[in-house]
């Protein structure tokens, strides 16, 4: 990475959830808007940051992080969901003979796995 990345990484981490527009960037760090413009494409291809459009303006701002020691969530795993494997699924939802409502197996499996969660 480049010198003018690391300022512009810099800068957008220290504005926080709020962001910066190009003209603040370059205000800042007098760096040039066009050079400013063509390091956040580069920046934002890279997925390294974001832009938040608000009212004609573009604002852009650090990516958020994925936390990878989030705690799963059992109905996150779809593994064993007896939608999957229905006969009925072509009938199933909303005003059809059969739905999710009322759904036992369905009802059965969600319980379950609700129980799971909480133990």
């Amino acid at each position: 990475m480049n010198d003018d990345s690391d300022q512009i990484l810099n800068a957008l981490r220290d504005a926080g959830e709020n962001g910066l527009l190009i003209g603040e960037l370059a205000d800042r760090l007098g760096i040039d808007s066009q050079k400013i413009t063509k390091t956040i494409t580069t920046l934002m291809s890279e997925g390294r940051i974001m832009q938040k459009q608000e009212l004609e303006k573009e604002r852009y701002m650090i990516k958020t992080p994925v936390v990878d020691d989030a705690e799963p969530s059992a109905l996150s795993d779809m593994n064993g969901c007896p939608c999957f494997h229905c006969l009925k699924i072509g009938r199933c939802g909303i005003r059809q003979p059969e739905s999710p409502v009322t759904c036992k197996e369905l009802e059965e499996w969600l319980g379950a796995d609700l129980g799971a969660a909480i133990s």
